[in-house]
């Protein structure tokens, strides 16, 4: 492999980290989104067997493509860069509202909501670990606790189980609140940073099904909302289903 080749891999490499989430399965839900496909081609690069020059000999061929790939990784840093800048817009909106709404009773406190949260989030893994929505069930509504039941009997049904190790809450930021007429129409959304080693096995052969024995970020939008009187988890989704623009 030429200098060149080596440059170009490890540019192409370092560019797929910054453009695709991985999705970690054995978390809490399933992640069960998959990552974004990274938007269309743009084209497709065609040989000609006519050429006189080979890649390498080709006038500025292996300089032009390294900086195409180096745009790109541009491009994917500016990316996240954006995405954090929204996300921090959205918290700031999200503390005043809070503060706003805040009642004896409620629970609308920033912080204690906070503690809440990072709470539920070890809790709640926990619970998808041992096939068991019961364990979180101070945590859950009704509708995602009957939701999950379902799919975790069906992985039973399967003979799978979902390893977790690591399991790690790097952020909790809330997002997005909103209060209607009345505690039951209450609801936050908090982006979950979290990270672990997750993946499935199968219980009679305990051969990994899926997932990597590695540690994976990812990035989660869960919302809480009021239920019996208390804060529980609703909703979980993926990065790639909320539009941070709209928060």
């Amino acid at each position: 492999m030429t200098r060149h080749r080596r440059i170009c891999c490890i540019l192409l490499a370092c560019i797929c980290c910054l453009c695709f989430s991985i999705t970690c399965y054995a978390r809490a839900g399933g992640g069960s989104s998959g990552g974004s496909s990274g938007g269309s081609s743009g084209g497709t690069y065609h040989y000609n067997n006519e050429s006189n020059y080979t890649d390498d000999e080709s006038p500025g061929g292996w300089s032009q493509t390294i900086v195409g790939w180096m745009a790109m990784a541009c491009f994917a840093g500016a990316g996240t860069i954006a995405f954090h800048c929204y996300i921090q817009k959205a918290k700031y909106k999200s503390l005043q509202k809070m503060k706003k709404f805040e009642k004896p009773g409620e629970d609308w406190n920033a912080k204690e909501m906070q503690k809440y949260v990072e709470n539920a989030y070890f809790v709640i893994q926990e619970c998808w670990r041992l096939l068991d929505p019961s364990y979180a069930e101070k945590y859950l509504s009704k509708s995602l606790a009957q939701s999950w039941t379902t799919k975790l009997e069906w992985m039973k049904v399967k003979h799978e189980k979902p390893i977790q190790k690591r399991v790690q809450l790097l952020s909790v930021t809330p997002v997005s609140v909103w209060d209607d007429e009345g505690e039951e129409d209450a609801s936050i959304v908090y982006l979950i940073h979290g990270r672990m080693i997750g993946y499935y096995i199968n219980t009679d052969t305990l051969e990994v099904v899926r997932g990597k024995k590695i540690p994976e970020s990812f990035y989660e939008y869960w919302t809480f909302i009021r239920e019996d009187g208390r804060w529980v988890l609703n909703e979980i989704q993926q990065k790639d289903e909320v539009d941070v623009h709209e928060l």
